[in-house]
């Protein structure tokens, strides 16, 4: 997949600015890299075996062409191949040409120019229309070329030619400058084109109504840079014998010796070659392969920074992210199930509700999302994707998911056999994602109403000709609980999927919303191989409007659905009389030791406020749990207090202060509270927030109820 960004990216914008003094060698000032020995981890990419950087050089100088296939803004990458071509110029005594993708063919005499001293940088950057991050990626890789006084090939198809042959045909490739096209352009392999194909499946449209009118697909801009870039090789070998070429190019082009490899084998077939996959990972040293061989070498390059993309630039941090495990007691082994709760809530909701609907059959490990957000209501919850960073999100996430998984298996006793990884809303469509290009995870995945999914369309399908069968994958399976809206979506998802040999099907959420709770409970229970729970007979009912609330009506539907209820969690009363509803409205008489605590390592006090429409009994049966207190019979360092229409929320925080409590969860005493209720308490207490830590509850959640 990373190869493939090159395909997809268009070059980065021209830099015009003067660029500074190249950098100090690594190592040597507290802001430089570490020495690159350090910071990758080579493979051969046949056998797989591990090699020393110096011995990746050593093999290197030994052959006519040396392709390397990069990501274009990866800091570590570049540092890669500036060591490569230091390397090559030792070894080879000098005897090196350097071809570049990211100049095109029509500015070579600029290049020359540059590296001869005939014009300055300022006039070379202002006319050889250098990328976008020419200073911080490919500079270095110039400047030791000049120094070295090496010659440097601009390879690429120039992009005012393609401006050319899109408006007037192919006829302007006769009447280009010399130099500037290829002489001859050859057909890339039908496996090249299923590759490209798969990388922008969700464009594939395009793609057929391109291939329709070139069915060579010649003329396409793919096909021109790979014959423009392997022709420039093949002639930079003619031009200076026993001299090494070293290309370096966007992954794609070189994957599988295809692309611009093949075209230049064409061209030059008695040449040497080998190919290096330069692939960014956050952990080198323990980075594995997986699949049919790509290269002849993969260089794992600790990823550290990236140049600027869509504006910004990065930097990669290593972050833990929590999740809630509960294990049953008990010898096992116990089916496992891996849960990703829907945006807005947390690890700990998960674990709450599927206990509720398992009890104590299954062990349950539910992830926190990586983004935190408060919603309206100011409940604190999770969210799992931003749009900008969906890619990067997912893959990182499919990377945490396998590493709780393998961590749970490890120190638990859970049947490998019965795993199952689900979610539901975001969380589902993250699960599909996972399902889609896990090479590791063996699981029975379910997706429960995924939202904000359109996006897996973008990633291309693991395809069955690039699996290798030393892989030890477990296999996996998919299955979509598509609500209507989606349905013929995933329908037409999942046949792709199928197209591959994946085993992903597809099937309609539960018309009747009183067989909804069940029907998703279960899909999780088939996955684990339990017995599906029956319909009961007697229908009930909740309503409940937020994440936060439905969240809590599901705590009280599995509840009923275990005494033999059918339960529907509504957005509104039911138009029936046919539905019991379920009594939602907190009973301090029931609420004991269910009252929740202030979160807080050191402890707190939890603030319940009673509306001021609270009748005189009812603030007196609250201020009768006040006086018993029963948070704080469970732990010394916590607290509860009462806030009504007599004792107001900012007179409690006040006195709280004053006593030096200064960690303070509030709570409506409702059932759930909307956000206009929760912004209005809020601003009331507005002045504490700089003295205090206060954490929000938007409710009960039926507790006590």
């Amino acid at each position: 997949k990373r190869c493939m960004k090159s395909l997809i990216l268009a070059p980065l914008a021209v830099c015009a600015c003067a660029a500074p003094p190249s950098p100090p060698p690594a190592g040597g000032l507290p802001w430089s890299a570490p020495a690159i020995q350090d910071s990758v981890s080579v493979r051969d990419g046949r056998s797989r075996r591990r090699l020393a950087f110096d011995a990746l050089l050593d093999r290197l100088a030994q052959v006519d062409v040396v392709f390397l296939g990069e990501t274009h803004d990866d800091e570590t990458t570049h540092r890669v191949e500036l060591a490569v071509l230091d390397g090559l110029l030792e070894r080879r005594a000098g005897r090196v040409v350097l071809a570049l993708e990211m100049f095109e063919r029509d500015v070579q005499d600029r290049l020359d120019a540059y590296l001869a001293g005939r014009i300055d940088e300022a006039e070379f950057l202002r006319t050889a229309r250098p990328w976008g991050n020419y200073r911080t990626a490919y500079r270095p890789l110039i400047e030791l070329a000049k120094r070295s006084g090496i010659p440097v090939v601009a390879s690429n198809f120039p992009r005012p030619l393609l401006r050319q042959l899109a408006r007037k045909g192919k006829e302007v490739l006769n009447a280009a400058e010399p130099g500037h096209a290829p002489k001859q352009l050859f057909p890339n392999t039908p496996a090249y084109w299923r590759r490209t194909d798969n990388a922008v499946r969700s464009h594939r449209q395009m793609a057929r109504g391109a291939a329709a009118k070139d069915p060579e697909r010649l003329y396409t801009t793919q096909t021109l840079w790979d014959n423009a870039m392997g022709e420039a090789c093949a002639r930079a070998l003619r031009a200076h014998p026993g001299h090494t070429v070293l290309h370096v190019n966007g992954g794609f082009h070189t994957a599988h010796w295809d692309g611009t490899v093949r075209q230049m084998a064409l061209r030059a077939p008695s040449a040497s070659v080998a190919t290096v996959d330069i692939a960014p990972s956050a952990r080198p040293q323990t980075a594995e392969l997986a699949g049919k061989s790509s290269a002849d070498f993969v260089v794992f390059a600790e990823r550290r920074a990236n140049d600027r993309r869509n504006g910004s630039f990065s930097v990669w941090v290593s972050r833990r992210l929590r999740y809630r495990l509960h294990v049953p007691k008990g010898e096992g082994p116990w089916p496992l199930l891996i849960w990703l709760p829907e945006d807005g809530l947390n690890a700990a909701d998960g674990v709450a509700l599927w206990r509720r609907r398992f009890g104590d059959k299954v062990a349950i490990a539910s992830l926190e999302a990586p983004y935190i957000e408060t919603a309206d209501d100011l409940a604190e919850g999770g969210r799992w994707f931003r749009a900008d960073s969906f890619y990067d999100d997912v893959g990182m996430l499919r990377g945490v998911i396998e590493d709780v998984w393998a961590h749970v298996v490890r120190h638990h006793a859970i049947d490998v056999y019965r795993v199952c990884l689900a979610g539901v809303g975001t969380g589902a469509t993250v699960v599909g994602a996972t399902a889609l290009w896990s090479d590791r995870l063996g699981a029975h995945a379910v997706a429960i109403a995924p939202r904000r999914y359109r996006k897996i369309a973008d990633l291309s399908l693991p395809l069955p000709e690039l699996r290798d069968a030393r892989d030890k994958a477990r296999p996996s399976s998919l299955t979509v609980v598509a609500n209507e809206a989606s349905l013929s979506w995933w329908q037409g998802e999942c046949a792709a999927h199928a197209e591959v040999g994946l085993d992903s099907r597809v099937r309609a959420c539960a018309s009747d919303a009183w067989l909804d709770e069940l029907d998703r409970e279960n899909a999780v229970r088939v996955a684990l191989s339990l017995p599906s729970r029956p319909a009961g007979d007697k229908r009930r009912h909740v309503v409940a409007t937020s994440v936060r609330s439905r969240h809590w009506g599901r705590l009280l539907a599995a509840q009923h659905q275990a005494a033999g209820a059918l339960v529907a969690v509504l957005d509104t009363e039911p138009v029936t009389d046919d539905s019991e509803p379920i009594p939602t409205d907190p009973d301090p008489s029931k609420m004991g030791s269910r009252l929740p605590r202030c979160p807080g390592a050191f402890g707190g006090t939890t603030v319940v406020v009673l509306p001021d429409s609270a009748s005189s009994a009812e603030v007196e049966a609250w201020a009768s749990l006040e006086r018993e207190d029963p948070i704080h019979k469970g732990s010394p360092f916590h607290r509860l207090r009462i806030a009504d229409a007599k004792r107001p929320l900012a007179s409690v925080l006040e006195k709280l202060h004053g006593e030096n409590r200064k960690n303070v969860l509030i709570v409506p005493a409702l059932f759930c509270a909307d956000g206009t209720t929760m912004r209005a308490l809020r601003k009331v207490v507005r002045g504490f927030e700089d003295r205090m830590t206060l954490r929000w509850r938007p409710g009960l959640g039926g507790l006590g109820s």
